[in-house]
C-alpha cells in the first residue's frame, strides 16, 4: 500500500483539475492521501476534502509562517478540528 502522507491537495493550484488529479491517485497505487493544512482557511477546505473523498485523510495544523493571524478562537477551532474522524495527524507545524 501507497500512502502520500503529506499533501497539499486544497491548494489553489489544483483547483482546474483537483477532482482529476485525486481520482487518478488510485490507478497509480496511491491508496491513502493525508493532506496537510497549512493555514485555518488550508484546514477547512482540507476537512470538506476528506467528506468527498474516502481515501484522504487530514493533519490539522498552521504552518508557523502563519501563527500570527491565530487568537483564542482560532486555537478552540482547531481544538475542536482535531475531533474529527478523518483527523490523523496534527500538521503543519
Amino acid at each position: 500500500m501507497i500512502i502520500d502522507t503529506h499533501a497539499h491537495y486544497d491548494d489553489e493550484q489544483f483547483d482546474e483539475d483537483r477532482e482529476q488529479l485525486l481520482v487518478s491517485l488510485a490507478e497509480e497505487g496511491i491508496e491513502k492521501v493525508i493532506n496537510v493544512g497549512a493555514s485555518l482557511d488550508s484546514c477547512r477546505r482540507t476537512l470538506e476534502l476528506t467528506k468527498q473523498y474516502p481515501f484522504l485523510y487530514a493533519a490539522i495544523g498552521v504552518h508557523p509562517n502563519e501563527v500570527g493571524t491565530l487568537n483564542e478562537e482560532a486555537f478552540a477551532w482547531l481544538r475542536q478540528a482535531c475531533q474529527e474522524e478523518k483527523v490523523v495527524a496534527v500538521g503543519e507545524i
